[in-house]
């Protein structure tokens, strides 16, 4: 006679461990402080060191084994259709249930718009490194072009793509000096954009673009997000014409103030789209990064955590800028003759269009030093 074997019913729970439950909730909002404090590092890259991504789906499943249900809603996905909208609402549901756990007080008068504000930083660093993605790094030069070129209202919406579905426009010096007074002009410090996260999100018959501007500030206090999103149904459109439009709605929260930030984006991305655009890949290996999602804490080596700054990027633009001496008639100051991007018409009976970038020039340089400009 065969000895009985001994198992688990089917319907008798694993013992929850409510120690651990309360420990993975403090591992994920010190990953999420960690990854909202300002440093060198840009945020995606602050959010791979502090081990974000490991510590959500821990703090994911611990719920889930909590309820004994799944909750596919409170998981990150690279699915084309699961955007920001659907990261920012499980980050905020997961913020908020970590925050009751570890600090019941603190829950009690934590508000949804201070919920929201961390939750779009977070989301945002985690929905980045969970997609294909890149930074975008405009060199000086092409900052420079950029603050002084304009986009033709003939430049159709399809023309705006992105080269990964999430990237990370890295703002310089110049760029975020055009685009800072309007998105930070309301906050109690004065901040700067350090960047702009761009995700694009394809539904049935729309696509979804959505901007998550960082700001920063000189003390390194915790960053803050500004977003707004852009919707396109009909790719032959004018993209200027959206953000007219965009600046025109006053039902939407920010519309105004994120209108040089979006114009910013654009023109480099549509940069990009232009058949002399220079830049250079430099996309790593992406063997460490998807370790790095995979586990935290002191499994994680501190080569590896070097390793992982080193983030994929395309650095674009020129190195610097070809001064032109034109020497007419009256001496003319120096100045800026704007660029333009607009469409031009080609090949057979001129039936093609491509996009094309005329780009700006400064007149008289020579006389930068005389005019004490520069």
């Amino acid at each position: 006679m065969k000895p009985a074997r001994h198992s688990t019913p089917p319907t008798q729970r694993p013992r929850f461990d409510a120690r651990a439950h309360e420990q993975k909730a403090l591992d994920f909002l010190v990953a999420v402080v960690n990854t909202r404090e300002t440093s060198r590092e840009l945020p995606p890259v602050r959010a791979v060191s502090a081990g974000l991504i490991p510590a959500w789906q821990a703090w994911a499943r611990s719920i889930e084994q909590l309820d004994a249900t799944r909750h596919p809603e409170l998981h990150l996905s690279a699915r084309p259709d699961f955007g920001p909208p659907g990261a920012s609402q499980a980050a905020m549901d997961l913020f908020a249930e970590a925050v009751r756990i570890n600090n019941p007080s603190r829950h009690a008068i934590l508000t949804q718009e201070e919920v929201l504000k961390v939750a779009l930083l977070f989301s945002s660093a985690a929905l980045y490194q969970t997609r294909a993605h890149a930074v975008i790094e405009p060199t000086d030069a092409l900052q420079t072009w950029l603050a002084h070129t304009d986009v033709g209202s003939d430049v159709p919406a399809s023309m705006l793509q992105l080269p990964f579905p999430a990237v990370l426009i890295r703002f310089g010096e110049q760029m975020a000096s055009a685009v800072d007074a309007s998105l930070w002009g309301g906050t109690s410090h004065p901040f700067t954009t350090r960047g702009v996260y761009i995700f694009e999100t394809r539904r049935e018959g729309y696509r979804e673009l959505v901007f998550t501007a960082v700001g920063a500030t000189h003390e390194h206090r915790q960053e803050l997000p500004h977003t707004l999103q852009l919707v396109f149904h009909d790719g032959s459109d004018s993209l200027i014409d959206h953000v007219v439009r965009l600046e025109q709605d006053t039902s939407l929260d920010h519309s105004r103030t994120s209108v040089p930030m979006i114009q910013m984006c654009i023109k480099v991305l549509l940069y990009l789209q232009t058949a002399g655009a220079m830049r250079i890949d430099d996309l790593r290996n992406s063997e460490i990064a998807t370790r790095l999602t995979r586990v935290g804490g002191k499994k994680v080596s501190k080569l590896e955590r070097r390793l992982a700054t080193r983030y994929n990027r395309i650095i674009v633009g020129p190195a610097q800028i070809v001064q032109v001496h034109s020497h007419l008639h009256g001496e003319m100051p120096p100045h800026w003759r704007r660029g333009h991007m607009r469409m031009q018409a080609h090949g057979p009976q001129h039936s093609l269009r491509k996009l094309i970038f005329i780009a700006p020039t400064l007149i008289r340089a020579d006389r930068l030093n005389e005019s004490g400009k520069n």
